[in-house]
């Protein structure tokens, strides 16, 4: 089921376009099973989990906003994505060497993502960092795309 859902999220992320993403249409309530929950579980230990939605907390960056980071690790080549729920800047480090994104973009309509971008990674241990925060907390999930 959880693998059913990661695949139903990546096809999601990949049908959306600018366009929709600008539209604010009415919304209805998210659904209990939602591929995007709200109020995901905090990342205790900065870590994430591969397609696992969490809360990463992050610290005041004196400039009024917030930043953070979390280790993420994949086992296979290919392009990942690192979506969140609330506007940020996202990078992605290997051995402290930012990475280039091939490609960005926003959530389906009333998903509840943000934006997405995409890296291509090679198997290894990589650091997602967020700056830019208007808040102190965010949703963030990293997944192979299809």
């Amino acid at each position: 089921m959880k693998t059913l859902r990661i695949v139903a999220l990546a096809t999601l992320c990949h049908l959306a376009t600018p366009a929709q993403a600008q539209s604010t249409p009415e919304c209805p309530p998210p659904a209990a099973d939602a591929l995007w929950p709200q109020g995901a579980p905090r990342s205790v230990d900065a870590t994430l989990t591969l397609g696992t939605p969490a809360q990463l907390a992050l610290q005041a960056d004196g400039q009024g906003k917030y930043s953070g980071s979390a280790a993420i690790s994949v086992t296979q080549p290919g392009t990942y994505e690192v979506a969140l729920g609330n506007p940020a800047w996202i990078d992605v480090a290997k051995d402290g060497v930012v990475l280039t994104s091939i490609n960005h973009g926003h959530g389906p309509a009333c998903s509840g993502i943000r934006k997405i971008v995409g890296f291509a990674l090679q198997p290894g241990t990589y650091e997602v960092r967020l700056s830019r925060s208007d808040r102190d907390a965010v949703q963030v999930m990293v997944s192979l795309s299809r």
